[in-house]
């Protein structure tokens, strides 16, 4: 019996570290899509939240070499790895580790161009909610992009009403072997 909690949810243990190796193993073709998405330049603010062993900011980093990549996550266990994965990025200043979750974000108003969820928003306690704080954080025309690889039990259903009750605008589905990514746009 697999412990999908301690696999994905808040990863730890032994659990966390087979969900670690799928999630390395399956997330590198997800994370290079989804950022694209997000259309960044590379003075940009980008928020990862549920960043994993740190594939996502890994790849943020490559494309936004003179902004900033901040990511939240609420795992011992991902921090070290993802500090491992972007030793130097996080040495230079680019990209900064927080301990937390999407329901609780300390970050001023309209103050990112882009925020990434990788195979996480199907586990937040209140979607909606925290949606409308993403939201909130992002500045108008911001791009928010949630992907779902085909192992971890993402659909495609009911997040465009989630989206579009949060105040995202242009909501749109994308979908191929290496599985969905959902985009939103912050309300100008």
């Amino acid at each position: 019996m697999w412990d999908m909690y301690r696999m994905f949810v808040i990863p730890e243990g032994k659990w966390g570290e087979k969900g670690a190796a799928t999630m390395v193993g399956s997330g590198d073709a997800m994370a290079r899509q989804a950022v694209e998405l997000l259309e960044l330049g590379q003075n940009d603010r980008v928020l990862e939240i549920g960043f994993g062993p740190g594939i996502g900011l890994e790849t943020l980093a490559k494309k936004v070499t003179h902004g900033s990549v901040v990511g939240i996550d609420p795992s011992e266990l991902m921090h070290r790895l993802a500090g491992e994965r972007n030793e130097i990025s996080i040495e230079t200043g680019l990209v900064k580790l927080l301990k937390g979750t999407v329901d609780h974000l300390p970050f001023e108003d309209s103050y990112f161009n882009g925020a990434l969820a990788m195979d996480n928003m199907h586990f937040w306690n209140d979607p909606l909610k925290a949606l409308k704080d993403l939201h909130r954080v992002l500045m108008p025309g911001a791009k928010l992009v949630s992907s779902f690889t085909p192992f971890s039990g993402g659909s495609r259903r009911g997040w465009k009403e989630l989206f579009t009750a949060a105040g995202f605008t242009d909501f749109a589905i994308f979908e191929n072997e290496s599985g969905i990514r959902l985009v939103g746009t912050a309300a100008k």
